[in-house]
């Protein structure tokens, strides 16, 4: 298996920390210095550290589910493109459960070095959660491309 292969098949492997709450794929697939980039400050690295913000978001979103939609990688860098499903029903980020079902898609990027992810980054489809849990409201029209460009 050539490097490109392990490493996407490793940052797979991290969809069941979260689907499954595995703390042995954990300790596994995990580097001990691992950093999640995207956790809140203060937030602990490492394997336990990443399993905890998995059992944190499976505690405020019940029946939460991590899909994959793709995946890709290059040499130590993995891509993954995925939707996460769930029910709110517990405090998130300072909004009381709404009991809404969400449905939002991530993106994250993970780097592994000898077998283990060291480092991942994400971007989540925030707005969208939010406006699914009525944190938010806006007015989203479609585009309608005969709208004139505005200048200044």
């Amino acid at each position: 298996m050539s490097q490109t292969e392990t490493t996407l098949d490793i940052a797979h492997k991290m969809g069941d920390i979260f689907n499954g709450l595995d703390a042995e794929v954990a300790h596994e697939y995990v580097a001990p210095e691992f950093v999640d980039h995207e956790a809140p400050p203060g937030t602990p690295g490492g394997p336990d550290g990443y399993l905890g913000t998995a059992k944190w978001m499976n505690s405020v979103f019940a029946d939460a589910r991590w899909d994959r939609i793709d995946s890709f990688a290059d040499g130590d860098k993995a891509v993954i493109h995925l939707r996460f499903t769930g029910r709110h029903v517990r405090e998130f980020l300072g909004i009381e459960a709404t009991g809404a079902d969400v449905a939002f898609e991530h993106m994250h990027i993970y780097r592994v070095r000898d077998g283990k992810v060291v480092e991942h980054w994400g971007c989540r489809q925030d707005l969208f959660l939010m406006l699914q849990i009525g944190a938010v409201q806006l007015d989203l029209r479609p585009f309608t491309p005969d709208e004139e460009p505005v200048s200044s």
